[in-house]
C-alpha cells in the first residue's frame, strides 16, 4: 500500500498517453529544473537556497483552455545565509529533501499557461548547519507532512517544450514543536517541460 500513490501515478501516465493517441484527453509531462527557496522565521533572508526539482506531470484535458494535472515531484528546498543576514541568526543553513504531489487547475491561451493549486509534500529527510558548520539535524523537529499553495506560468516554445515558472508557500508550520517558533517554506521553481 506504502507504493499504491506512484504505481497509480504510473499507470495513469502510460494510459494517459495510450489515451492520448486515441482522443487527446490525457498527457503527461517530465519536468526538471531548479528551486530558489527561503524560509520565514529562520532570519536568513532571499531566495538564495538553491535546490534540485525533478518529476513527471499528468494533465487531464477538460476542453480546448481548461486542464487538471496530478503530479509527483522531488523537490529540494529550504534556506541558506548570505551576506547581508542577520549575525544574530543561530543556523546557516537548512535543506530539506521532500516528495511533493501538487493537484493544479490549467487555463491555456495561445501559447501561454497559467495554473493555481494545492500541494502535498511528504519530508524524505532534512539538513540543518549552525553558524560555525555544525550538523545540528539531530536537535530539530520538523513536520513530515507538509501543504502548499501553489501559482505558476508556463511559455510553451513548441507543442512539446515550454519553460514554467511556480511560486509557491507552505500553509502549515514547519516546525512540529510549537514552541520553537513558525517557520513558512516558500520557493520559486524555474523548470523545463517535455510533453511525452
Amino acid at each position: 500500500m506504502r507504493h499504491f500513490p506512484l504505481v497509480f501515478l504510473l499507470l495513469l501516465l502510460f494510459g494517459g498517453s495510450h489515451l492520448q493517441a486515441q482522443d487527446r484527453r490525457f498527457t503527461g509531462r517530465l519536468i526538471g529544473g531548479v528551486n530558489l527557496a527561503q524560509i520565514d522565521g529562520d532570519q536568513l533572508s532571499g531566495y538564495n537556497k538553491l535546490g534540485a526539482q525533478a518529476g513527471i506531470k499528468v494533465y487531464s484535458l477538460l476542453d480546448e483552455r481548461w486542464s487538471f494535472s496530478l503530479g509527483l515531484l522531488y523537490s529540494q528546498q529550504g534556506s541558506s545565509r548570505n551576506v547581508n543576514d542577520s549575525p544574530s541568526a543561530a543556523l546557516d543553513r537548512i535543506q530539506l529533501n521532500m516528495v511533493e504531489a501538487p493537484v493544479m487547475i490549467h487555463f491555456t491561451d495561445w501559447k501561454f499557461q497559467v495554473g493555481a493549486g494545492l500541494s502535498y509534500g511528504r519530508l524524505i529527510n532534512f539538513t540543518v548547519e549552525d553558524v560555525f558548520g555544525d550538523d545540528v539535524s539531530d536537535l530539530q523537529a520538523y513536520n513530515e507532512n507538509l501543504f502548499q499553495v501553489a501559482v505558476g506560468v508556463t511559455f510553451n516554445f513548441t507543442d512539446r517544450f515550454g519553460l514554467n515558472v511556480r511560486w509557491s508557500r507552505q500553509i502549515n508550520n514547519l516546525q512540529a514543536d510549537s514552541g520553537a517558533g513558525t517557520y513558512i517554506a516558500r520557493a520559486v521553481g524555474v523548470r523545463g517541460l517535455y510533453r511525452l
